[in-house]
């Protein structure tokens, strides 16, 4: 019978996209009905509030590539202090 070591050094030797996909599907399973629910109602709402926010002025937007590579950026030069 494999260990969990094995079945952790087996895990490990996939390719990125496969462990990251193993990883979502294993935080699923977690997951109970009732809180996938909540999940669903509390992005709606959060979904409503930046909209209404933008609508009024409050906020602006941007390319969400723009974004990307800022945050790349700032990771980055993180990792080289």
């Amino acid at each position: 019978m494999a260990t969990g070591d094995d079945f952790q050094s087996q895990i490990f030797a996939l390719p990125a996209i496969e462990r990251a996909d193993l990883a979502r599907q294993l935080l699923l399973s977690l997951e109970n009905d009732s809180f996938d629910d909540d999940v669903q109602r509390a992005w709606a709402e959060e979904a409503e509030r930046r909209s209404v926010a933008h609508q009024q002025g409050e906020t602006d937007s941007r390319d969400w590539q723009e974004s990307v590579n800022e945050m790349r950026e700032s990771l980055k030069e993180r990792r080289q202090k």
